[in-house]
Formats: structure tokens, C-alpha cells, sequence
């Protein structure tokens, strides 16, 4: 269960921002999102399922979620990619000094009774600085291990695991990482319980989907239609989603009719031994007295965007509610209807389809979803750009005198929490020239 996320010098962000997913002492005027949008996790933490961002073009929604995304990225590949820190990090590029500081990244969760703290700062060449801290519900932090560059302090009493590979000035024996290496994940590859829960805890509990064509979400839903269960519920999502499709079937593509690009793609995937591959969609074709006659193939990428996309997402949503995980979203209202989108949302706020507390992420422009009969105000946020260039990230709570009946869609495009495009500015643009004459 993610607590909170933050994130500094990378991309727009430049100083420290926080995504929390707490809960504020505050109460809705539909008085059942507080029973049904957030879940207590401890007498002094509750969390939402949900969280909503909203900010205009390049405020900088993207780059949250390519954060999170560099984040989990590094701590998967830095044992196995040497040059995945010079890949997955972009500091702050308004700022010179920015490029001599590290990004930092930190993630605060729950797992197993107790918060956790994990971190790390690192620039394109190495890890600057790690950290992984725990709390009991008490409140009571202890740490499990502290890096400073080369120097490695580690917790004997709560992380005896990682001692050795921390190595022993006194005993002779040199460190087991590397400088461009996360400590962590390092620790789990040799089998250190604690830190083999931490790491499998991150690969399988937090998904990331970022809606462009060619991603790593699309090879995830490519990937999940050949097994037998996971095509059954994604066919069923798409039923329920109102697409028309009956079936899904992954077929090999012939070379035969493909454009001369195309069969450069198909060779070259050959070579490298890979099938290509594609997705076919099945639909019931009925005669003219509406009698089912025949089931039709088309491929998937003659649909329309919203079914492609609900394709793409369906894995993940499935996968999320059934283990319990995150799942972070950019562009979630793209090509869906809005109701589709408040269908989603009503998966993880439903205590029948989201019994293991799952909780969504979404950056989105539609402002439909400002709506006080679908959110708490602890489950909005804004992001927006301050002279400096810097994407600022504030939550709706934080704005004083705003009431559980005000109209946050009217509001919010007028102004009054900002994060929205200044339209007016560009108007010049399409003024004619005039020569001077009246």
C-alpha cells in the first residue's frame, strides 16, 4: 500500500514534491465516500484509494509519472544494466546547477504491519545516496541501512542479511556493491529475506501505464493474451465495457501483403528469432432479422482508440484488484467515455471489487471528474508551473475555505486552484496584421 512518493530534480521537478495518499481529517457532504474511498490501515493511517491529478499541458503530470517510472525502473535493472542511471534520469534542465546535483526519489509504504521509508539520490554515473528506514505503528523508526557513496552503514540487529555484502574494513573484506548499483535490490539478488520481500513487493505490486502506443503496457497486454485465464477476464472486461468485442486471439502475422517498411520490421524480427505477432478482436455478425450468423475477425488495431485502449488497460486493472497493488495512470480520461471512466473508478472505490484495497493514480485533463460526488477533496490534486519553470504539485486540501459543496469543475477552470492553460495568452496568435492604418 503506497503511503506517499516524492521526487526532486528530475525533469520539471525541481525541489522536493510529494504525492501523499493519506487521508485528512475531513468529511464529504455524501457522507458514503468517507466509508467507501479510503480503508484504515492502522489506528493512526488511513489511506485512499484513489488519487486524481489534474494541471494543464507540460505542467508536469507526465514527468510524475515517468518518475515513479524511473524509479522502479532503476531498482529492477541497476543490478543487471550498468548504464540504466545514465538512461532512466533526466535532472532539472531550467537550472545549471540542477545538472551537478543527484535526482532524489523516495517511497514510503506498508507492508506486513509496518511503514517503510526507501530511497535513494543518484546522477547518471552512481547512487549518491540509499536508505531504507521502518516504523511499528507506534511511530518508532529504525533503520535497516544508511549509504553515503562508498561508505555503508548497516543495522546489525535489523539487517543482518546485508552485513557481509556491506563488507568489514577491520576483518579485510571489501563491499560487494558497486557505485552505479542500488544497495537493495543487490541484497535481494542474494537472497536477503527482508530485502527480497521489499524488492518482489515492488516488481509485483506496482504497475505503471503511460498510454503510448509501443510501451511497456502494451507488451504486458500482448503478453497476457495467450494465457487462458487472463483472456477470459480481459475479454470480460471488454464485454462489460460495452466494446461489442466476443473474443480475443493472438495470431502470427504473415509476411505476405505487408508494406515494404513492414517487411523490413517482420525480417529483422525474424532474425532476432521473435514471432511477430497481433492481436485479432472477434465480433458477432447478425443477418437482417438479428439472428446471430457468423463470428468476425478484425484486428485490433482497426478499433477505435477507446477499445484499443481499454485493451491495453485491461490487464492491469485486473491484475491490480485481484493482488492488491498500485496502479498509476497518465492520460486516464483519453478516448473513454465518461462513464467507462467513472465505471473504473467505482472498481477501486467499491469494497465488493476492490477487497484487497488496490489503490489507482490517475493524471488526467477532464475536469468532469472535479466532482465532490466522486471524490474526497484528500484525493485531488494539481500540478502546475511556477516563473521558474518548476512543476509544483499541490493537493486540493491545502487550499483554505474550500467547502465538501463546492463546485470544484467551475472553480477550478476559473482559476481558483490554478494548474490551468492561460488560453488568453495565445489569443495574439490568430489576430490579423494590420499595417499600422486605422
Amino acid at each position: 500500500m503506497l503511503i506517499e512518493f516524492s521526487v526532486a530534480n528530475f525533469r520539471s521537478f525541481r525541489e522536493i514534491q510529494t504525492l501523499r495518499l493519506q487521508s485528512a481529517p475531513i468529511k464529504s457532504k455524501k457522507r458514503q465516500l468517507d466509508e467507501d474511498n479510503i480503508f484504515l490501515v492502522s489506528p493512526k493511517l488511513s489511506l485512499v484509494k484513489s488519487k486524481v491529478i489534474f494541471g494543464p499541458n507540460a505542467s508536469g503530470k507526465s514527468n510524475l509519472v515517468k518518475a515513479m517510472a524511473a524509479f522502479f525502473t532503476i531498482i529492477r535493472q541497476s543490478f543487471k544494466d550498468e548504464n540504466i542511471l545514465h538512461q532512466a534520469l533526466t535532472p532539472f534542465m531550467l537550472d545549471a546547477e540542477a545538472f551537478l546535483e543527484p535526482s532524489y526519489f523516495q517511497i514510503q509504504f506498508r507492508l506486513d504491519d509496518r511503514n517503510y521509508r526507501y530511497g535513494f539520490e543518484a546522477n547518471s554515473k552512481e547512487i549518491v545516496s540509499e536508505w531504507l528506514f521502518s516504523s511499528d505503528d507506534r511511530g518508532h523508526e529504525a533503520y535497516h541501512f544508511k549509504r553515503e557513496k562508498d561508505q555503508m552503514e548497516v543495522n546489525p540487529r535489523t539487517f543482518k542479511e546485508a552485513l557481509r555484502l556491506a563488507g568489514d574494513k577491520a576483518g579485510g573484506l571489501p563491499p560487494l556493491y558497486r557505485p552505479n548499483v542500488l544497495f537493495l535490490p543487490l541484497v535481494a539478488a542474494f537472497n536477503g529475506p527482508l530485502a527480497n520481500k521489499i524488492t518482489l513487493y515492488f516488481i509485483s505490486h506496482y504497475a505503471i501505464y503511460n498510454g503510448i502506443e509501443g510501451s511497456i503496457g502494451d507488451s504486458f497486454a500482448l503478453e497476457a493474451v495467450p494465457n487462458d485465464s487472463m483472456r477470459t477476464k480481459m475479454i470480460e472486461v471488454l464485454k462489460r465495457a460495452d466494446t461489442g468485442i466476443e473474443g480475443l486471439e493472438l495470431i502470427e502475422v504473415p509476411e505476405e501483403g505487408l508494406s515494404k517498411d513492414a517487411q523490413k520490421k517482420y525480417q529483422k524480427m525474424r532474425s532476432e528469432g521473435q514471432k511477430p505477432m497481433a492481436i485479432v478482436t472477434k465480433r458477432t455478425v447478425f443477418d437482417e432479422k438479428f439472428r446471430q450468423h457468423v463470428e468476425v475477425p478484425f484486428l485490433l488495431s482497426d478499433e477505435s482508440y477507446g477499445t484499443q485502449k481499454m485493451f491495453f488497460l485491461s490487464p492491469f486493472l485486473i491484475n491490480t484488484l485481484e493482488n492488491g497493488g498500485v496502479l498509476v495512470v497518465d492520460e486516464f480520461g483519453s478516448s473513454l467515455h465518461v462513464r467507462l471512466i467513472r465505471a473504473i473508478l467505482d472498481l477501486f472505490h467499491s469494497k465488493s471489487t476492490n477487497p484487497h484495497h488496490a489503490q489507482l493514480i490517475v493524471a488526467t485533463h477532464d475536469t468532469h471528474l472535479l466532482d465532490q460526488s466522486i471524490f474526497r477533496r484528500d484525493q485531488i490534486a494539481f500540478i502546475d508551473k511556477n516563473k521558474s519553470g518548476q512543476s509544483i504539485l499541490t493537493d486540493l486540501v491545502e487550499f483554505k475555505g474550500v467547502r465538501n459543496d463546492a463546485s470544484l469543475e467551475s472553480d477550478y477552470l476559473h482559476g481558483r486552484y490554478g494548474a490551468v492553460p492561460l488560453v488568453n495568452q495565445f489569443q495574439w496568435a490568430f489576430t490579423p496584421e494590420t499595417d499600422g492604418k486605422n
